[in-house]
């Protein structure tokens, strides 16, 4: 009983870790991806900033209420970033020792290898960030559609503040 209990207070712990990290949610969620929004108005532009989960953003517009879409001025991709497979580790060493009657002595040596067992991972490192001119977009709600790596495009609404 207690194994099952620590069981399930580790699962709602890492349900915990894997949320969305912004307000802004599609409906549905995309699956393979975990997509979350939010914006802030600057004096002549609109910032979006978009977390993808890890993946490359490939597309994204705004869609204004009279159904003309908007491409972002500037899009701040994040760094990638690199998790290496796992790797497969073989060692081996030898020792001595010779010693007499108040001192001693101990030679070590070993020689080891490491080989990649697969392939790594390659994400982003971070949120993506997109800029449109104000002008263009006009007043919210705006509709974001956006479409990243290896999953089906979302939507996500951005109500007025």
């Amino acid at each position: 009983m207690k194994l099952a209990g620590c069981l399930l207070a580790l699962t709602i712990a890492l349900t915990g870790c894997s949320s969305t990290s912004l307000p802004y949610k599609p409906v549905p969620q995309p699956s393979g991806a975990s997509l979350s929004a939010d914006y802030m108005l600057l004096t002549d532009r609109l910032r979006v900033e978009v977390d993808t989960g890890g993946q490359r953003l490939e597309d994204a517009q705004i869609i204004r209420s009279d159904n003309v879409a908007v491409r972002p001025q500037t899009i701040e991709q994040p760094p990638l970033a690199y998790t290496p497979g796992p790797s497969l580790g073989f060692g081996f060493g030898g020792s001595s020792y010779s010693g007499g009657r108040g001192g001693g002595t101990a030679v070590g040596s070993g020689v080891g290898m490491s080989v990649p067992v697969g392939s790594g991972e390659t994400h982003v490192a971070g949120n993506t960030v997109l800029f449109f001119a104000l002008d263009q977009v006009g007043p919210a709600p705006w509709r974001l559609n956006i479409k990243v790596a290896e999953t089906s495009p979302a939507e996500i609404v951005l109500p007025p503040r």
